[in-house]
């Protein structure tokens, strides 16, 4: 009765007080919905430029963020067609300062929720989407797809462009969001990025372009699918992403005890006593961003052989937007990330770290399906490692 009359007032103005809403720390959902029968999906909502607005005008998508935006529920009464596709409830999770000062926090709890909500045996929930701001979409959305355990789908989007903008996008990626989570097409492919008529493997997914909507994208690896009429298509058959490990964090109860790990820039003339530092100051792993294919300098090497018998791994990954560093034949200090980005290899070594992995399984979780593919088949195991 409740959620019939929450759709009441969303239909009827589009503008009404605060819902009865599951609060972090809440466990129950209450459901928005105008029909039963249609699948449930839960939105976690992080805040961020969907959510936004500005006080100078309808053209404003540089300076936006001081108006008042819409709330969850207004969002919906924004683009009601959404109740057409599926039943709603929603999470809020605090962002102050937005995506920019989130950290593993942010993930941790939304993933926790969603293997509570979607992953328990008895649970009738079809799917999840989580709205988040841009700027760290990519790692919010990287540390959930490690962490979420169940088929189900989980799908990231947001917006860059403010809800007051003459044509925004959120109002689009919101309902292709809940049309993909609702699909059972969505399953078995892992966590997915859902932006401007794309569907993507967040696994491979990276911010190309700080300004226009076009922006998330799996350059090397491509497309997913795509939506006609607001509803999912996909290309290909349910499939993972190679190498796609998963972590348990439901025994993690200090949400901010992850390990240290800095991402330092390699480039001309670079100081390897940054990778010291780093360290001193509490880093337990480092990435390194690499010029070409992963190249490093004599002296970040040595440095990285040297934290190695230490006991911290470096990952090196190519610093250009698309492409990876190989490993060579035999292993060295250096761990190369292979098409994980320097932000995803950030948040997965974090992930290693806390679930205790040594360095030979932190090499393994990094390196071994590129490694496996290239050294591997007897052909190249004669030149690269004689008869």
């Amino acid at each position: 009765m409740l959620s019939q009359i929450l759709l009441t007032a969303v239909l009827a103005t589009g503008a009404l007080a605060s819902p009865v809403e599951c609060i972090t720390g809440e466990s129950d959902l209450e459901w928005i919905s105008k029909n039963s029968s249609l699948p449930k999906v839960v939105i976690y909502s992080t805040g961020g430029t969907i959510l936004s607005a500005s006080n100078y005008s309808r053209l404003d998508n540089v300076a936006y963020g001081s108006g008042v935006g819409p709330t969850v529920p207004e969002l919906i009464a924004n683009v009601s067609e959404v109740l057409d596709v599926a039943q709603l409830a929603f999470v809020r999770f605090p962002a102050p300062g937005g995506s920019a000062g989130i950290n593993s926090t942010l993930y941790l709890n939304v993933t926790q929720y969603a293997n509570r909500h979607l992953c328990a045996e008895d649970s009738d929930i079809a799917g999840a989407i989580m709205f988040h701001g841009t700027n760290t979409l990519e790692e919010t959305a990287f540390g959930v797809d490690l962490t979420f355990n169940c088929s189900k789908p989980f799908i990231a989007t947001g917006a860059m462009r403010p809800d007051t903008y003459i044509s925004p996008d959120g109002r689009s990626n919101f309902y292709q969001a809940v049309a993909a989570a609702a699909s059972p097409a969505s399953r078995d492919r892992g966590g997915l990025i859902v932006f401007n008529d794309r569907i993507t493997s967040i696994f491979y997914s990276t911010k190309t372009n700080a300004n226009t909507p076009d922006t998330f994208k799996a350059l090397e690896q491509g497309n997913l699918g795509a939506f006609l009429a607001g509803q999912p298509f996909y290309f290909f058959g349910p499939a993972y992403p190679t190498g796609r490990p998963h972590f348990d964090v439901s025994n993690v109860t200090d949400l901010n005890s992850l390990p240290a790990v800095i991402i330092v820039y390699g480039h001309q003339g670079f100081d390897a006593s940054l990778m010291y530092a780093a360290v001193a100051n509490g880093a337990k792993g480092l990435v390194i961003l690499g010029p070409g294919a992963a190249a490093t300098s004599p002296s970040a090497k040595a440095a990285a052989a040297d934290l190695y018998s230490q006991g911290i791994p470096t990952i090196a990954v190519a610093r250009p937007v698309t492409g990876t560093g190989v490993p060579d034949p035999v292993a060295g200090a250096l761990i190369y990330s292979s098409y994980v980005g320097a932000e995803q290899a950030r948040v997965m070594l974090q992930l290693a770290l806390n679930a205790k992995y040594n360095l030979d399984e932190i090499r393994d979780l990094f390196e071994s399906p590129l490694r496996n593919a290239i050294f591997g088949p007897t052909a190249n195991q004669q030149f690269y490692y004689g008869s």
